[in-house]
C-alpha cells in the first residue's frame, strides 16, 4: 500500500507538506510527524499551510523549525520543492490559497488522507476512510518504512488521534487507534500533559468570547439543531483571536436532544467559516459538500462566501 509513497520519498530530495484551511490537531499533527520523519531520512522538508496553527498546537513546533511562516514564504516553498505531500484533506478548495499553486505546479503530488469523497486522486494516493485520523496513517507509514519514532513525532501523532477521535469518544475510535496510542506512550507521550496543552489553555479573552457566543445560541427543528454565530466584532471586542473559536461548535453536541450543531464564524474578508457536527446517521458532510467543503459524516467544514446572515439562510434552506 505504501510502495508508491515510498517511491516518492526515495526519488525526491525536497518536500512541502500541506493540509486544509483552519488546521486542526490531526492536520497539524500528521504534517509535523511526516516532516520529522522526512528530515530523519536526510530530506529537506517544511510544513506550509494557508492558515497559521491555533495557539493550542504551537507547542508541537515551538521554534517553528518545521512550519513555514504563513504568507509569501510558504508559497515560495511550494514553488521550489520536488514533491508535495497533501494530508488530511479531500479537495483542492480546502487547501485555500495554496490549492491552485499546488494543483498546477510541477512538484510530484502525494495524498495521505482518511476523508471520504476525495477529489485529490493522484498516482501516489493512500486514502483509508476507515482510519480514525490521518495521524494514524502517518504512524502506519513510519512503522511500515522502518523509521524511528522521535518524542516530538509521537506527541504530534498522539495529538492528531486524540483530537480527531474527540478524546477517544467518537465512533471512529478503533482498536487499532488505541493500539497505536499505546505504542506512542512507549515513545514518551504523556497523555495528561498533552490533554492539558490542547484543551486546558483557555485565555481570559477566549473564555469571554465563548460566553458571549453560547449566550446567543439558536435552536431549530424542535431542538434537534443548535447553531452559533460569531461576528468579527465579537472577536475584536473581547481581544480574542479568530482561531479562538476552534472547538466552540463542540459545545452544541453536549446539549441533550441536539442532533446537529453548527457554528458560523464571520471574517473581515467577506467569508464565513462554517463548522458542522452531528450524531449517528446525520450526515453533515453532504451539507458541507454542497458549498465546496467536506470532512466526515459527523464532522465537516466549509468556507462560505458571503455574510453570516446569508450563510445561515443558505444552510437552513437545505
Amino acid at each position: 500500500m505504501w510502495d508508491d509513497v515510498k517511491h516518492v520519498i526515495d526519488t525526491s530530495q525536497s518536500f512541502a507538506i500541506t493540509s486544509h484551511v483552519n488546521p486542526d490537531g490531526d492536520s497539524i499533527g500528521s504534517a509535523l510527524a511526516l516532516c520529522e520523519f522526512l528530515k530523519a531520512q536526510g530530506k529537506e522538508a517544511v510544513v506550509a499551510m494557508s492558515d497559521a496553527p491555533p495557539i493550542v498546537y504551537q507547542w508541537l513546533d515551538p521554534d517553528r523549525e518545521m512550519m513555514a511562516p504563513v504568507g509569501e514564504a510558504d508559497l515560495n516553498q511550494i514553488a521550489t520543492v520536488d514533491a508535495v505531500f497533501i494530508v488530511d484533506v479531500n479537495s483542492w478548495a480546502r487547501l485555500g490559497r495554496l490549492g491552485e499553486p499546488i494543483q498546477h505546479g510541477q512538484a510530484v503530488k502525494a495524498v495521505i488522507d482518511h476523508h471520504p469523497y476525495t477529489e485529490l486522486i493522484t498516482p501516489h494516493s493512500v486514502i483509508q476512510t476507515e482510519a480514525s485520523s490521518t495521524s494514524e496513517l502517518i504512524y502506519n507509514l513510519i512503522d511500515t518504512l522502518g523509521g524511528s519514532m522521535t518524542k516530538r513525532a509521537a506527541d504530534a501523532l498522539y495529538t492528531g488521534i486524540l483530537t480527531d477521535t474527540g478524546s477517544f469518544r467518537f465512533a471512529n475510535t478503533s482498536p487499532h487507534a488505541h493500539d497505536i496510542t499505546a505504542r506512542l506512550l512507549d515513545h514518551g507521550v504523556n497523555p495528561a500533559q498533552v490533554y492539558d496543552l490542547v484543551y486546558n489553555q483557555n485565555t481570559e479573552a477566549r473564555t469571554r468570547l465563548m460566553g458571549q457566543v453560547i449566550s446567543n445560541i439558536h435552536f431549530t427543528g424542535n431542538g434537534q439543531v443548535a447553531w452559533l454565530t460569531v461576528a468579527p466584532s465579537m472577536i475584536e471586542n473581547t481581544g480574542a483571536l479568530p482561531e479562538d473559536t476552534s472547538g466552540f461548535v463542540d459545545t452544541t453536541m453536549t446539549i441533550a436532544g441536539v442532533e446537529i450543531g453548527i457554528i458560523f464564524v464571520g471574517t473581515n474578508e467577506g467569508t464565513v467559516r462554517i463548522s458542522l457536527r452531528s450524531r449517528g446517521s446525520k450526515d453533515v458532510n453532504k451539507v458541507a459538500g454542497t458549498f465546496g467543503g467536506g470532512g466526515h459524516r459527523n464532522a465537516s467544514g466549509v468556507v462560505f462566501k458571503g455574510s453570516i446572515e446569508e450563510a445561515v439562510e443558505a444552510v437552513s434552506a437545505l
